[in-house]
C-alpha cells in the first residue's frame, strides 16, 4: 500500500510516498511493549555492569589497604630485626647518650636531697619522751 503524503504542492514533502505493509493482528501496543521490554533489558544490563564494576573497585581498594598494612608490618619487623642485629656497643652508646641527657636532672635531685637541714634535738626529745 502506497500513500502520498498529502502535503501542498510547494511543500518539501509533496512528492514523498509512504510505503506501508498491512500486518494482520498487529496492534500499536505490541510495538510499545517491545520498546519497553528492550529498554528494561538495556537498563538491567547497565545495572549489572555497574554492580560488577563497583565490586571490582571495592576489591581493588581492599587489596590496596591490605598491602599497606602488610608493608607496614614488614617494615616494623625489619626495624626490630635491625635493632636486634646491631652490635651491643652501638646499643650501649645509644643508652649512654640517653642517660647523659637525664643525668643533670638526677644530679640536681640527689644534691637537693643531701641539702636537707638537720632536725633540731628538742623536736626529737618531744617525740621520744621517756
Amino acid at each position: 500500500m502506497e500513500i502520498l503524503l498529502g502535503a501542498k504542492k510547494g511543500s518539501y514533502y509533496h512528492d514523498d510516498i509512504w510505503a506501508m505493509k498491512y500486518l494482520p493482528r498487529f496492534k500499536w501496543s505490541n510495538l510499545t511493549e517491545k520498546l519497553a521490554y528492550d529498554s528494561a533489558v538495556r537498563k538491567k544490563k547497565l545495572q549489572q555492569e555497574m554492580t560488577q564494576v563497583k565490586k571490582e573497585t571495592n576489591f581493588f581498594l581492599e587489596q590496596v589497604d591490605k598491602n599497606k598494612q602488610i608493608s607496614a608490618i614488614k617494615r616494623k619487623r625489619e626495624e626490630k630485626q635491625s635493632l636486634k642485629d646491631t652490635p651491643v656497643t652501638a646499643i650501649e652508646d645509644k643508652t649512654d647518650s640517653i642517660n647523659s641527657s637525664k643525668a643533670p636532672k638526677q644530679r640536681k635531685l640527689a644534691q637537693s636531697s643531701l641539702r636537707t637541714k638537720p632536725i633540731p634535738s628538742n623536736i626529737l626529745s618531744s617525740v621520744f619522751t621517756q
